[in-house]
């Protein structure tokens, strides 16, 4: 029996295939260029926390605009600012260890009050393109987790808190600068 594909089909088909397999760009390839940009000169955010970010969320894997992932942004800092101020309620409520400590995480607890107030009006100004107001509120949510954790600097005790701050305020200032581009 007689082949109907002749070497040349072949190597045409097997070329064809690996011209479109490179050119393809894979599930959150994307990203990568994108958070160079907003991370890569950044003194507050970096390319690999950017990265991290929007492979947690799968609401990126198949592309997305600058403006749709400071949306994703704008929601995990409401997610991180909700739990947040849930582990502070915690910590309020267990046995803390000095009157210092507990000084501090009330102040955190009304910063992040602060923040979960904001959010909703922040994921809509992103939404709606008013994207300074969507700043300007961001801006102050960054500072928030940022005076948060100075309190307990300033207070000379340890913060439960550091990783939630930082995350925190990374988020808000990934959206800002999502937005500034």
């Amino acid at each position: 029996m007689a082949s109907s594909f002749n070497g040349g089909s072949v190597l045409f088909v097997i070329s064809a295939l690996l011209l479109f397999g490179a050119t393809q760009v894979t599930p959150m390839d994307y990203l990568l260029p994108i958070c160079k940009t907003v991370g890569g000169g950044s003194t507050f955010v970096g390319i690999q926390f950017c990265m991290d970010t929007f492979h947690s969320d799968p609401r990126t894997a198949h592309g997305a605009t600058y403006q749709e992932l400071a949306a994703i942004a704008v929601d995990l800092l409401t997610l991180n600012a909700t739990s947040t101020k849930a582990k502070i309620g915690g910590l309020l409520g267990g046995k803390t260890a000095d009157a210092a400590t507990v000084q501090c995480l009330r102040s955190c607890q009304t910063l992040y009050g602060g923040i979960l107030q904001r959010q909703p009006g922040s994921a809509a100004a992103v939404k709606d393109g008013k994207f300074s107001e969507a700043i300007s509120s961001l801006e102050k949510s960054a500072t928030a987790a940022k005076e948060c954790e100075d309190g307990f600097s300033k207070s000379h005790v340890p913060s439960p808190v550091t990783v939630e701050n930082g995350n925190a305020f990374q988020l808000a200032k990934l959206a800002v600068a999502l937005l500034q581009v």
